[in-house]
């Protein structure tokens, strides 16, 4: 990498210049810097005058340092005709009104579907929404733009019910990430892996969203993710336990990492979530060893040390074929549940943690059954219409025996989607304190190999109740629709799924009063 300084309008900024790429690459980072599109820019101080396209840096006098001026106006974003009015801000009649629309699709701008898809499943993130709308750039970095940009895309979709185009927001990430602007040979824009879209962003919005409000690092290490927000709301803090296979009396080593998901390997014994989890966080590599002084096989362990308040999970379904030279699917069917429970993942002590909160769900759910026992045992069956509608309604407060035990608990418990909090309120970062998560929100991917299909996002919005978000296209659909999800063909296969914590609805004075 060579440093140089770029001097535009009043402001400046230092830039890596890698002499392996193209002088493109050059141009897209400084489009995602100033917004000064590509064919608008006019690069001067190099020998020869302004930088062109097709030169080679070979042939520059390139040096560490270099001060170049960029010349060239930025994009202007257009002013909306009306003042913005965000839906928490109006009457409650008109945000009924609007609930009640089907949400905003998004345009595919050619094989997008991978980056649209993602974004519908960030937008179930209140806490993040909330951030991003808030976020105020402090420095120059390349990933302030995308944050902008974010800002803006965000806001349409949430304020909007018809589909939008989100050319400002893909044009700015593929400057940041320009792999994001591979072309097939007949010049069009290829297919894309949404999860690596999913880290790719979430990686970028840490380097500009740190907890202590420093000026963030150009660095993609677990610290910056634990340093950040988004480690706050995503980042999964995992111990690392390396066991030497070919010497066994070689000390074990640890190692603390903070991941962004938790992977679901799949074989052929793998048929739920869970049991390819647990793979996953054990498997076995190859490193240098101290004692043998030669690379050796080692198993590497994880446990989880510490649970986010969001979880995400990839099915790892695309495998390398060396017969198609492609990244071919696994189509095996994975069930994975509504409510997913963690706790025997975590590490002994982290257990202690959790163990307690754990019990009160639990005293809670039995405390329900009880009082509805109660309820259903002070009727005389005497057939009183008034009584039995009365009866009825005390029955319909605390749960119905025909229904299955985890089904009411989960009634019981409740989502902690808190969007008014302050940034820095203990409420808005709290972890996980149960183990326990449900299901809001799917990615799937449609088709054979990872390099074309279609991905498609569904979202939770109330019980029973999700949006298929297909492009710009958006339905409605059930619970039963997403059990289809699992595998086993060529429809649509869950390959990324985030759960968000389950947390205890508290009971009011009066609710529990009227049971009795």
């Amino acid at each position: 990498m060579v440093k140089v300084n770029v001097k535009w309008n009043k402001e400046k900024y230092e830039v890596d210049v890698d002499p392996s790429e193209p002088v493109s690459s050059f141009k897209g980072q400084l489009f995602s810097l100033t917004m000064v599109p590509i064919e608008r820019q006019k690069i001067m101080g190099f020998k020869g005058g302004i930088l062109k396209d097709d030169a080679q840096w070979k042939d520059l006098d390139l040096t560490e340092g270099k001060n170049l001026m960029l010349m060239g106006s930025a994009v202007e974003l257009e002013k909306p005709d009306k003042p913005i009015v965000f839906l928490e801000d109006l009457p409650p009649s008109k945000a009924a009104a609007l609930n009640s629309l089907l949400p905003a699709g998004l345009t595919n701008l050619g094989n997008t579907c991978y980056l649209n898809a993602t974004l519908q499943c960030l937008k179930t993130v209140p806490e993040l929404l909330s951030i991003i709308k808030n976020y105020k750039p402090k420095t120059n970095s390349r990933y302030s733009n995308l944050l902008k940009s974010s800002q803006g895309l965000f806001n349409d979709l949430s304020r909007l019910h018809e589909p939008v185009t989100p050319s400002l927001f893909l044009n700015t990430f593929r400057m940041c990430f320009p792999r994001f602007s591979e072309k097939s040979p007949e010049g069009l824009y290829m297919q894309q892996d949404a999860e690596e879209a999913w880290g790719e962003l979430l990686t970028a919005y840490a380097h500009e969203l740190p907890l202590d409000n420093s000026n963030s690092t150009d660095s993609h290490s677990a610290d910056l993710i634990k340093r950040s927000m988004i480690g706050k709301l995503f980042g999964i803090q995992v111990v690392e336990k390396f066991t030497c296979k070919d010497n066994p009396e070689e000390e074990p080593t640890t190692r603390e990492e903070t991941l962004l998901k938790l992977a679901c390997n799949i074989t052929v014994e793998t048929s739920y979530l869970f049991d390819g989890l647990k793979k996953g966080l054990e498997e076995e590599i190859s490193k240098a060893s101290p004692t043998l002084h030669r690379d050796a096989i080692y198993t590497k362990k994880t446990l989880i040390k510490q649970l986010p308040k969001y979880i995400m999970v990839q099915f790892v379904r695309f495998h390398w074929k060396d017969a198609t030279k492609t990244k071919s699917k696994i189509v095996r069917v994975v069930q994975f549940p509504f409510t997913l429970d963690l706790f025997d993942l975590c590490t002994p002590e982290y257990k202690e943690r959790l163990s307690p909160n754990r019990k009160k769900v639990e005293d809670e759910f039995n405390a329900s059954l009880e009082r509805k026992r109660k309820v259903i045992g002070s009727g005389d069956g005497s057939g009183n219409n008034e009584e039995d509608k009365q009866q009825g309604e005390k029955k319909a407060a605390v749960g119905d025996d025909s229904q299955p035990q985890q089904q009411q608990q989960q009634q019981q418990l409740s989502t902690d989607s808190t969007t008014t909090a302050a940034v820095d309120d203990d409420v808005f970062f709290k972890e996980n304190e149960t183990g326990k998560y449900e299901l809001c929100a799917v990615l799937t991917h449609q088709g054979r190999y990872a390099e074309s299909g279609h991905y498609v996002a569904w979202v939770k919005k109330a019980e029973n109740k999700w949006y298929k978000f297909d492009d710009r296209d958006v339905t409605e659909h059930t619970d039963e629709d997403i059990k289809k999800l699992s595998g086993g063909g060529d429809f649509h296969i869950c390959y990324l799924a985030l759960y968000r914590t389950l947390v205890l609805k508290p009971k009011s004075t009066s609710t529990i009063t009227e049971q009795k």
